[in-house]
């Protein structure tokens, strides 16, 4: 049959045809995620020079990425995304940084830093950063600060990614 213009009317749709046929089913995907874990501090009093202290929030499964002691992550080999959170209210007007390491050495410029002008005020930042090991490797947050705080919170965030 063929199409004739004339027997269409405007803004009409004609029938539908039939479906053809599915193609092959391609191959599954590969998940991107391989392992996840959180940690967090809640009202806990961070102390200048030193490690954040944490506890687990949610344990990754498959043991990759664990807490070994209350400041040491330990992520196996591979690829991590890390997010992180740290507030703290500042006993006195002042400033704190929270600096990341990996194996010791510090990730500087992935770090947080937040200053008050004002006693008994919150403060607070967040960042993120991408970790690559060939080997087993240690992540920490510390934290450094002119003054006293009280009522610290972290949570930290992290991911391990297919390679």
């Amino acid at each position: 049959m063929r199409w004739d213009q004339s027997s269409q009317k405007s803004g009409e749709q004609g029938p539908q045809g039939e479906r053809g046929p599915q193609g092959e089913t391609g191959q599954p995907g590969e998940n991107s995620v391989l392992a996840v874990a959180s940690f967090f501090a809640f009202e806990r009093r961070f102390e200048n020079g030193k490690a954040i202290p944490l506890v687990t929030g949610m344990a990754d499964e498959t043991g990759q990425i664990r807490l070994v002691d209350e400041t040491r992550i330990q992520l196996e080999q591979g690829r991590y995304a890390v997010w992180y959170t740290v507030s703290a209210v500042l006993e006195k007007e002042g400033y704190f940084q929270v600096t990341p390491s990996q194996q010791g050495s510090p990730r500087l410029a992935y770090g947080v830093y937040a200053k008050t002008a004002a006693p008994l005020v919150t403060a607070g930042g967040a960042n993120f950063l991408l970790l690559t090991g060939t080997e087993p490797m240690v992540l920490r947050l510390h934290y450094n600060s002119n003054v006293t705080s009280r009522s610290g919170a972290a949570s930290v965030m992290v991911w391990k990614l297919a390679e």
